[in-house]
């Protein structure tokens, strides 16, 4: 409330743009947080919640601290089985990216232990713009265990990836290094794949704001617009391939 007077007293707005409590909100409900559990945590009606998401207008400061401070779960084995459906985009981006990683359907599909031909069907984007939300659970798992792995050391054959790679490549499926985590479920963001990979710009902007400036980074990743979890992994896989490179 002092924030919110402070705010007032000085001309300036108490709303804030609505992208990043949006992104949270969807983070928490691919994490199998239901909106119950939302809206009791952050202490909005229901309504209110989802007149945030649709409208996608600015909210009030203290709104959306609260939405932002409820934690997502940590990564577990076993997707939630909760059947809402969600956005498909997201889990389509996730699966266009390992392909053009070199991952094939068929092996995608038997990863998922979804029926033969299901992730075939979902690049195509002819099923809808939704999903179970348990599907796009365990495709996000599938993606985050898949990260920096390369499918010819899992078993696939040379020929099969490359195959798989020149394939999304024609149909123009940005790779890995174009993206973070929040970006796939973003509908306004598209990766920049004639410029600098995602990735390179968050680890050496991150890293510049702590080092030079004495940032944690938590607050680096405050400063930069994306989650702490996802600057480290920006940093993480910078170093992995930067060590990598130079041994």
């Amino acid at each position: 409330m002092k924030k919110w007077k402070f705010l007032r007293e000085n001309g300036r707005s108490s709303l804030v743009p609505a992208d990043r409590v949006i992104r949270h909100i969807w983070r928490l409900r691919y994490a199998g947080v239901t909106d119950i559990e939302i809206r009791e945590q952050a202490r909005l009606s229901p309504p209110h919640l989802y007149q945030i998401i649709r409208t996608k207008a600015p909210v009030r400061h203290f709104t959306a601290a609260r939405i932002l401070a409820i934690p997502v779960p940590e990564h577990t084995a076993e997707p939630n089985r909760n059947g809402t459906h969600v956005p498909a985009l997201g889990s389509i981006r996730r699966l266009q990216t390992l392909s053009a990683e070199g991952w094939p359907a068929k092996e995608l599909d038997k990863l998922l232990d979804t029926g033969t031909g299901y992730v075939s069907y979902l690049l195509r984007e002819v099923g809808g713009d939704t999903v179970r939300l348990f599907t796009a659970a365990a495709i996000r798992n599938l993606y985050a265990d898949l990260d920096g792995q390369t499918p010819e050391e899992n078993g696939v054959p040379a020929g099969v990836a490359k195959l798989a790679r020149a394939r999304a490549a024609k149909k123009q499926w940005p790779r890995a290094a174009y993206w973070d985590a929040d970006d796939f479920d973003n509908p306004d963001f598209e990766p920049a794949t004639h410029g600098t990979p995602r990735y390179i710009e968050l680890a050496e902007n991150g890293l510049e704001l702590e080092q030079r400036q004495g940032y944690t980074r938590e607050q680096a990743a405050d400063r930069l617009g994306v989650t702490k979890d996802n600057l480290q992994q920006a940093i993480t896989r910078y170093r992995r391939i930067h060590l990598g490179a130079a041994a």
